[in-house]
């Protein structure tokens, strides 16, 4: 029983991670939780789904591609002329990028024929490791975590635009000073991160069912599991979601699915009151 709670925690944790590094990546750069990153990785998920006759491939790749222009515009066109005038505080961003979510959801409802969907993925059949058995598509969701994690790093370290982006994200002030177009910066960044979360959506998609409660269930866990990893801290938040990935799993084993919320906020709570800066602190420095 521990092994498998121990593998089904790991595979959860490494879906959550896709919406939480999309949560860190977008907060790290531009300093704005957008609160509706789970609805536009839905929106993405159901565009996969009705795409899905073109090919898989091809049908993936449309759905992350049009979540990256979604969030390109919401930062170009939105968030960053609102986060220039003084009275903007973050309250105006929950309120604004909570009401976009809305717009997105009746979006889905509009566009889309189904309420809820599932997509067809070829499975791989069971994995066994001892006396437990496991999809091995799950194993899939998660190695695509982390090669996700591993591509962000190779990209701020080996090219320009990465560059661009921790620099922004280390020191705003600096970045701007030494010619770097951080009004650029920011929307690639949210584009990137809405892209992220299409892929969590996805496989989310793939191995249970996807609906409007999905994207607002999870946008409000990967903000809180990358709360606990340190907001804005990308390792902090991998780190956070297979953690709680294992709370999750370990918790519906041992007590009950109904526990699994409870024990879940419990440790938020007991984190953030040891840790207010999460696990390993925000990298984020204005």
């Amino acid at each position: 029983m521990i092994l498998d709670g121990l593998i089904n925690g790991l595979i959860m944790g490494g879906i959550l991670s896709l919406p939480v590094l999309g949560v860190a990546v977008v907060y790290g750069i531009t300093g704005v939780p957008n609160f509706a990153i789970g609805l536009i990785g839905v929106f993405g998920g159901f565009t996969t789904w009705y795409f899905l006759s073109v090919g898989l491939p091809l049908a993936i790749l449309i759905g992350i591609g049009i979540c990256f222009p979604i969030g390109y515009l919401l930062q170009g066109v939105l968030l960053t002329p609102l986060s220039r005038k003084k009275e903007a505080d973050s309250t105006l961003f929950f309120l604004i990028t909570i009401s976009f979510g809305f717009i997105v959801e009746g979006a889905i409802r509009s566009v889309f024929p189904k309420p809820t969907i599932s997509i067809a993925f070829p499975r791989l059949g069971a994995i066994h490791i001892g006396d437990v058995s496991a999809d091995g598509f799950k194993f899939v969701a998660l190695f695509v975590a982390v090669v996700a994690l591993i591509a962000i790093r190779l990209l701020e370290q080996h090219t320009k635009a990465g560059r661009s982006l921790q620099a922004t994200s280390q020191n705003l002030k600096l970045a701007t000073l030494i010619g770097i177009n951080t009004n650029q910066v920011f929307s690639l960044a949210h584009g990137a991160g809405c892209s992220l979360a299409a892929v969590g959506a996805i496989f989310w998609g793939a191995l249970y069912t996807l609906d409007m409660g999905t994207g607002w269930h999870l946008g409000f866990m990967g903000f809180i599991i990358a709360v606990i990893g340190g907001i804005g801290n990308i390792w902090g938040g991998l780190i956070s979601a297979l953690l709680m990935g294992m709370v999750m799993s370990f918790a519906g084993y041992f007590l009950g699915g109904v526990w699994q919320s409870v024990i879940l906020y419990g440790i938020v709570i007991l984190v953030l009151i040891i840790s207010p800066r999460g696990i390993l602190g925000s990298e984020r420095s204005i």
